[in-house]
């Protein structure tokens, strides 16, 4: 009898610990928030020191400010702002839905910025540290502070030099033109089935705390292995 119950007991925890063995490990961070004030990681409060995983959503209030770090690159939300991140191989892809961000890479890193259905990335693997605002569903404001930016959206590839701020207007695709019968004029047909975009150069002026930032992210980039 008592052996039974030995068995017995020597088969529930062995069933008990199958479970256990099997279920999957947590998911390594991808990255890490090193400065945060009035911001949310994933809809909680985020704070300095807190992990990074693929896919949470980091955003900032009016008055707040996030800096975080994917490995030798690093992102910086103004305020107001609001970006889903993701593990890319090269680096770290951001989906950026409001506001403005700043970003960066180091030696043999990139990054990519989703906006309006355009994607934002280094022009080659040379450091590079960039900005992007969203204005609305047909308008960014790109700078480059360091590097070339290459802009792709469908099949058009763009080309935002070191040193400059573009415009991008983006144009949506339309349908054919109305009849000529129409008492409304009609209008050409532009690129019907796929969106459009073009560059108007502009002068932006930084504030004192995007220069800072700027050159932080320089200094990271040139330190980075």
């Amino acid at each position: 009898m008592r052996i039974k119950s030995k068995l017995f007991a020597v088969l529930g925890v062995a069933v008990l610990a199958i479970p256990a063995a099997a279920a999957p490990g947590p998911s390594p961070s991808m990255g890490v928030i090193l400065q945060a004030d009035n911001a949310d990681l994933g809809g909680s409060s985020a704070i300095a020191g807190a992990a990074i995983f693929n896919g949470d959503t980091l955003a900032t209030a009016s008055t707040g400010e996030l800096r975080a770090r994917f490995g030798p690159s690093q992102i910086y939300l103004l305020p107001n702002s609001m970006v889903s991140v993701n593990k890319t191989a090269a680096g770290f892809s951001a989906n950026l839905t409001g506001g403005t961000v700043l970003v960066s890479s180091g030696e043999g890193e990139g990054f990519e910025v989703l906006a309006d259905g355009a994607v934002i990335q280094p022009n080659s693997n040379r450091k590079t540290v960039a900005q992007i605002s969203w204005v609305s569903s047909t308008e960014l404001l790109l700078t480059s502070r360091e590097g070339d930016l290459e802009v792709t959206m469908g099949d058009e590839t763009k080309t935002v030099a070191a040193g400059t701020s573009e415009r991008m207007m983006i144009t949506p695709a339309s349908q054919p033109a109305a009849s000529s019968s129409s008492p409304i004029p009609a209008q050409p047909v532009v690129f019907a089935g796929q969106n459009r975009f073009y560059f108007v150069a502009v002068l932006v002026i930084l504030t004192g705390t995007i220069v800072g930032v700027s050159r932080a992210f320089i200094s990271a980039a040139a330190v980075s292995p």
